[in-house]
């Protein structure tokens, strides 16, 4: 893993608060998603950072020389940005940080946003898998527009200075298996026909997605076969259509290279999508709301079974917006 900028604000974060926990819920993380990062992080500087005991963290002797190069990297790196920032508005350019959840509605939104923003700007674009990450970074206005999803139990917070708007109330999640699969001829897969496949999921998805598909599998009967991880799509896309495990899916995925996308009979897993934004960012209201909904019907057909789906339920449909 390469260090990246927002690691080094994980690792002050966590200094500062003396406390994983605590940290997490300034960043907007959940406990388990923060300590994951932590020991990633950890794993690529090759020496333990903190010091665990049952009263919170504490730096090592490693981790008090890496934080207080990580506090110098990032006040210079403030600085610089502050001043492109002036730079690039005195040139009539407005920067705008967009995020999303991994998938391809990622890019339709900064494509949407370069379309309807009236002016110039230069679009920032961020894949991340947290939600909960993406409303901390809209706070701090280190992002300015974003579409986050929710399951059902495992509801967002509300971030002071974020507003939130519907964007699909409900989505079906679908399933995706290799094109020789013996289900892949299948037009809709019962979730009981996948009892004995191994699945692969992303550990750091903390929507509350792999927690909803254990508990609709215990409801059809079986525990499902957890026995793969991938934090990359690429990667898990490749798993799948080498045979070698099934997946979750969303509904709006393109088919192709060895995989096919199914939906699965009586939509057992469902999730929710908003369009949120920072209240003193760039992007208002209106433009957050029409860049969104713009970005997800250039989506709807390109799964044709998603297509066949939205057709029949128009009461998810984006109110005034024809498919």
């Amino acid at each position: 893993m390469e260090l990246e900028v927002r690691h080094l604000r994980v690792l002050l974060a966590v200094a500062d608060a003396g406390s994983v926990s605590k940290a997490a819920a300034t960043l907007g993380l959940s406990q388990p998603s923060l300590s994951a990062q932590l020991r990633r992080i950890e794993t690529s500087m090759g020496a333990p950072l903190f010091d665990r005991s049952a009263e919170g963290v504490a730096p090592t002797a490693v981790g008090r020389f890496v934080l207080a190069k990580a506090r110098t990297v990032l006040a210079e790196l403030d600085e610089l940005r502050s001043w492109a920032g002036k730079a690039g508005t005195a040139a009539g350019v407005t920067k705008v940080q967009v995020g999303s959840v991994p998938g391809p509605i990622a890019a339709r939104l900064a494509l949407s946003l370069q379309r309807l923003y009236p002016g110039e700007i230069e679009v920032h674009s961020l894949a991340e898998q947290s939600s909960f990450a993406m409303l901390g970074l809209l706070g701090g206005r280190r992002m300015d527009v974003a579409v986050v999803e929710e399951f059902s139990g495992h509801d967002l917070p509300a971030v002071a200075g974020v507003r939130r708007a519907p964007l699909v109330p409900v989505e079906p999640v679908f399933v995706a298996v290799a094109e020789t699969h013996p289900l892949a001829a299948e037009t809709v897969i019962d979730l009981a026909d996948l009892a004995k496949e191994p699945w692969i999921v992303d550990p750091l998805m903390d929507s509350g997605e792999t927690a909803h598909l254990r508990r609709r599998c215990q409801e059809a009967g079986f525990e499902p076969l957890i026995r793969h991880h991938a934090t990359e799509t690429s990667a898990a896309r490749g798993a799948v259509s080498s045979g070698l495990c099934v997946s979750l899916a969303q509904a709006t995925a393109r088919e192709g290279l060895g995989l096919v996308i199914r939906p699965l009979r009586g939509d057992p897993l469902v999730r929710r999508l908003d369009v949120a934004w920072s209240e003193t960012g760039p992007v208002d209201e209106p433009l957050a709301r029409e860049a969104a909904v713009d970005a997800y019907l250039g989506l709807v057909g390109a799964n044709p079974s998603y297509a066949a789906w939205w057709a029949a339920h128009p009461e998810v449909h984006p109110k005034g917006k024809e498919s």
